[in-house]
């Protein structure tokens, strides 16, 4: 679980604590993503991205943390692992970042349409080597997953869109302010 300033792991069964690491900020917003053995916590307004080994005992601050990197991390939408890279969007700049999720270098860092001061609230979501950020006017941006930043097309709703879309069965499902969107294949 992220949570003010630090990240910190529960046992299911007794909800007793695992091992807790310091360094987020103390406004956490995104869900924690998993995977090369590693859970990715996002934290603050442009706060830090840890990437930290899970286990041990008590406070793994100097003995779990595998990567820390100070910018580009979101303020509410959580990050996406997809392939060998980390996505996120600074919400605060419309900044989007790939990070190597290995390592935590940074890959490339790209503008998503207009700078917009808390742009953006989905989440992001991949699939069929594209990664898709939808800010909060309506826009998707469609971007070729992968080592160079690349937009591949631009998806407009106009209308307010907050929510993370959903993809089921071949089939997007968007929440805007006014409707509910099913879009998929005929």
């Amino acid at each position: 679980m992220s949570s003010q300033q630090r990240v910190q792991a529960y046992s299911p069964d007794t909800g007793a604590e695992l091992w807790r690491c310091s360094g987020t900020t103390y406004e956490v917003i995104p869900t924690p993503v998993v995977g090369y053995g590693m859970v990715f916590c996002s934290s603050g307004r442009a706060g830090p991205t840890l990437a930290i080994k899970p286990g041990g005992k008590g406070d793994v601050t100097r003995t779990h943390v595998q990567w820390t990197s100070p910018r580009g991390s979101p303020f509410v939408p959580s990050p996406i692992l997809y392939g060998e890279y980390l996505y996120m969007v600074n919400d605060m700049a419309s900044i989007v970042t790939c990070l190597e999720a290995t390592t935590g270098k940074v890959v490339w860092q790209g503008r998503l349409g207009a700078a917009s001061r808390e742009g953006f609230s989905a989440s992001p979501v991949a699939f069929d080597g594209k990664v898709f950020f939808t800010n909060d006017e309506g826009e998707t941006f469609v971007l070729k997953a992968g080592p160079t930043f690349q937009v591949l097309h631009v998806n407009k709703l106009e209308e307010t869109t907050l929510a993370t879309p959903a993809l089921v069965d071949g089939r997007w499902y968007i929440r805007t302010d006014r409707h509910l969107y099913a879009i998929g294949q005929s």
